[in-house]
């Protein structure tokens, strides 16, 4: 499979960087830190732009979405497009909501919630009975900015079966705000006792596919820039005389980022690639979105780490992005399952498949 970016793909990542480089400088996730609506004016601009048009099966597709995502993730961009085109969105289509999707592609914010307390995986942490959408879900991405809370559900009429349900964060929806590792992101629980304003039959894999896949952007995203900020001052920086990039420590941990980086970028654009083809079955897309998700929470977190050690003394201040990685890397590598439980999950299903 080609995984390369035609040039279409790759002007659009050209023009998706330009912009964020004047409308959201690294500073911009830092301010988001201590000021909860510092996203409001970026966010205005991202669906002046259209941007969030990428909830829609249009003229772009999987791939191009990625391509955005992992753009927003190099910039930490304090943006809810990842929540609402990415994860919300991503788990609407293939079904029959289009309204919903055309709400979110207008501009609503909408954010996904699939873990159940205590549960490493995503799953279905909400009944629908009666008509009623109940349950409780953790570790919500960007709650609080939520117009619109999607998740699936089990519902009555068959329990084994499964339901995407589409609530607004209004009456019957209780944000329980906790603290965040990346406050520009805030994480919150949610309890739900409401009626849902639209709700579709779905396979569980199959909703959760596409979100795997743009979480997996997103990481790429900030692996990249972490690896790019650590290779340029290892480059600058000089002990004894010469660039510290020199001395095998920090030139053998910056290949293997390198290594971890690629492999990851080359998994996540394979499975964007897969989700667009009719061919793929949907067990083998989940499983590519899956080891997408794992390598890339990976990537993006030992990128991040190594950015703090190769920076020294510096890379621990305040001031410096450093942390900004950091932070931003070890709440979503966690989102949708980390890579140690994606990667049992998916070699459980390989060997229960062989039997």
């Amino acid at each position: 499979m080609d995984v390369a970016l035609n040039s279409e793909q790759l002007s659009l990542r050209d023009t998706v960087r330009d912009i964020l480089r004047t409308e959201c400088p690294s500073d911009a996730a830092r301010q988001a830190m201590t000021d909860p609506e510092r996203w409001r004016a970026l966010w205005k601009t991202v669906v002046d732009l259209g941007w969030t048009d990428l909830a829609q099966t249009g003229d772009y597709g999987p791939v191009e979405l990625a391509v955005v995502l992992e753009e927003c993730g190099a910039a930490i961009a304090p943006i809810p497009l990842l929540s609402s085109v990415g994860l919300a969105a991503g788990a609407l289509r293939g079904t029959e909501l289009d309204a919903v999707l055309d709400d979110i592609a207008g501009g609503a914010v909408a954010t996904l919630a699939v873990h159940a307390k205590g549960s490493r995986l995503p799953g279905a942490p909400m009944t629908l009975r009666r008509g009623r959408l109940r349950g409780r879900a953790v570790g919500v991405p960007d709650l609080s900015r939520a117009e619109l809370l999607v998740t699936l559900a089990r519902p009555d009429t068959d329990p084994n079966g499964t339901v995407v349900a589409v609530a607004r964060c209004d009456d019957g929806v209780t944000v329980i705000a906790g603290e965040s590792t990346d406050p520009a992101h805030p994480l919150a629980d949610v309890e739900v006792d409401t009626e849902p304003v639209a709700a579709a039959p779905v396979e569980i894999d199959t909703a959760l596919t596409s979100p795997l896949v743009a979480a997996a952007a997103d990481l790429v995203g900030v692996a990249g820039a972490a690896l790019q900020r650590s290779v340029e001052h290892a480059k600058t920086r000089r002990q004894f005389g010469t660039p510290i990039g020199a001395f095998q420590g920090i030139k053998h941990a910056l290949a293997d980022n390198y290594v971890g980086l690629e492999r990851a970028r080359s998994l996540t654009y394979a499975a964007a690639a897969r989700l667009h083809d009719p061919t793929t079955a949907p067990a083998d897309a989940w499983t590519s979105a899956a080891l997408a998700k794992a390598a890339a929470g990976d990537a993006a977190v030992n990128c991040a780490r190594t950015a703090v050690q190769v920076h020294g003394a510096l890379g621990q201040t305040w001031e410096h992005d450093a942390h900004l990685y950091v932070r931003h890397a070890w709440q979503a590598a966690a989102m949708l399952g980390d890579s140690r439980a994606l990667y049992h999950e998916v070699g459980r299903r390989f060997a229960g498949n062989a039997k």
